[in-house]
């Protein structure tokens, strides 16, 4: 899978999000001056002295030089994911990104499945341990297609939880999802499976007990949970898992939360 075309909401929401952590944010880059590494400071929000024409010079070494490198550092970081995701929007669009009225609330949260709920979950509850783990970037797992679904979580921006621990109560099991997925852009995070092995009667049953758990418990499809299905063990569809879960992604932004009317300038 070469590349990964965003929905127009999701691309949005990325965009103006990251808009609003650089507005609150130093402003700056890194220089040599007298044969040393400097930081210059163009901007700081707590700080108007600091301007593109007057910027404030420090030298790395130097106790202040190294607080601002390291918010500096972070600046160019985001600058960088926000330039990219401007540039997508401008291949794509002829209008300008929207804002977003953040924070984005949802119509339905019957679990408060949000960012802090994605941060007090545990990762690697799973008991049971294959003869044959697969070794990756992102420790042990069962399966090649676990894998697949890491590397395109990763390649997303999208943080995840290797089996997390969730009880259901209408059948009266603890499980272990493949995955808790974190879209922290709209503060949400949903369970995310990855079902194969339909030609295995056990493996079948197993997986319609725990689709039909996750909905008696108000789990919602592309809402508090995500399905994958895997119909050709040998063949993963890279293509198809993206747009479960970006689609999953985009239906959780509601189009009160755009706001056409109000132009987004670069930052």
């Amino acid at each position: 899978m070469n590349n990964i075309v965003l929905p127009m909401k999701v691309l949005a929401v990325k965009l103006d999000y990251r808009r609003r952590i650089l507005e609150s944010m130093p402003h700056g880059y890194f220089s040599a001056r007298r044969g040393k590494k400097a930081v210059v400071i163009t901007y700081d929000p707590e700080n108007s002295k600091y301007t593109a024409k007057y910027p404030r010079v420090l030298y790395v070494s130097s106790k202040r030089g190294k607080v601002y490198s390291e918010e500096i550092a972070k600046y160019l970081k985001v600058k960088n994911e926000y330039d990219s995701l401007l540039n997508s929007w401008k291949s794509m669009y002829s209008m300008p990104p929207p804002r977003i009225n953040f924070p984005i609330v949802q119509f339905a949260d019957p679990h408060g499945m949000n960012n802090e709920f994605f941060k007090n979950q545990a990762g690697c509850r799973g008991k049971y341990k294959t003869d044959n783990p697969t070794v990756s970037d992102h420790g042990e797992l069962k399966s090649k297609n676990e894998q697949f679904g890491a590397d395109l979580l990763k390649r997303l921006d999208i943080p995840f939880k290797y089996e997390p621990e969730v009880y259901l109560e209408s059948i009266e099991e603890t499980i272990n999802p493949d995955y808790l997925i974190n879209f922290y852009e709209i503060d949400r995070c949903s369970y995310l499976e990855i079902l194969g092995m339909n030609d295995k009667i056990a493996y079948s049953l197993k997986t319609a007990t725990k689709i039909s758990g996750f909905s008696k418990d108000f789990y919602r499809p592309g809402r508090e949970v995500i399905y994958v299905h895997v119909y050709d063990r040998n063949n993963f569809d890279e293509d198809y898992f993206v747009s479960q879960v970006l689609s999953a992604f985009n239906d959780m932004i509601p189009d009160s939360a755009i706001m056409w009317e109000t132009i987004s300038n670069a930052v």
